[in-house]
């Protein structure tokens, strides 16, 4: 009998010390542990772009202009545009008589006479137009009446720009501004 009670209070002994224990140490190690249904933490959110970090790519921007019938005038005379973009220009030549080809340049402000006379040098060969000329920024070719001609270019820095026909005698009176915002 001393067996047993020394088998029994030996079994007793370990299961009272070994439920106290798987307690509080399972409970400390749940609190612990992440639990496996938990979602996990959220991503770090990377910081947005500065305005000036973000590249918009070149706006696209159809432009038409006209001559006003058998006269010496665009039937606009201001067209605006955003910096930086490609514009499509087209000139379509409404005139009837023969004697009145037209074309647009696109030049620096204040040297619409001096554009003009340097177009009028190389004359009607070369359309009327001194392509080495620092001020004249953009034409057309020269459009016949019914014809209609186009240019694309990239819009200049912001401000205003004269154009003109550079036909001898029409820039005086078949002009414009091209607006360039920023």
């Amino acid at each position: 009998m001393r067996k047993f009670n020394t088998v029994f209070a030996v079994v007793a002994l370990v299961i009272w010390a070994g439920c106290g224990k798987n307690d509080n140490d399972s409970s400390k190690a749940a609190s612990l542990a992440p639990s496996a249904s938990a979602p996990p933490p959220p991503p770090i959110p990377s910081p947005a772009p500065t305005p000036s970090a973000v590249v918009k790519p070149p706006q696209h921007v159809e432009l038409e202009i006209a001559s006003v019938g058998n006269t010496m005038a665009f039937d606009k005379t201001a067209l605006t545009v955003p910096t930086g973009a490609e514009v499509h220009l087209t000139l379509k030549n409404n005139a009837t008589a023969s004697t009145l080809p037209h074309n647009w340049v696109l030049v620096n402000t204040g040297t619409e006479a001096s554009v003009a006379a340097a177009g009028l040098k190389r004359g009607e060969k070369a359309g009327y137009v001194e392509l080495s000329d620092h001020d004249m920024l953009v034409n057309t070719p020269q459009a016949k009446p019914g014809e209609s001609v186009d240019v694309t270019f990239t819009a200049p820095a912001p401000g205003t720009y004269p154009y003109i026909c550079t036909t001898p005698g029409h820039y005086m009176m078949m002009k414009g501004v091209l607006t360039v915002t920023p």
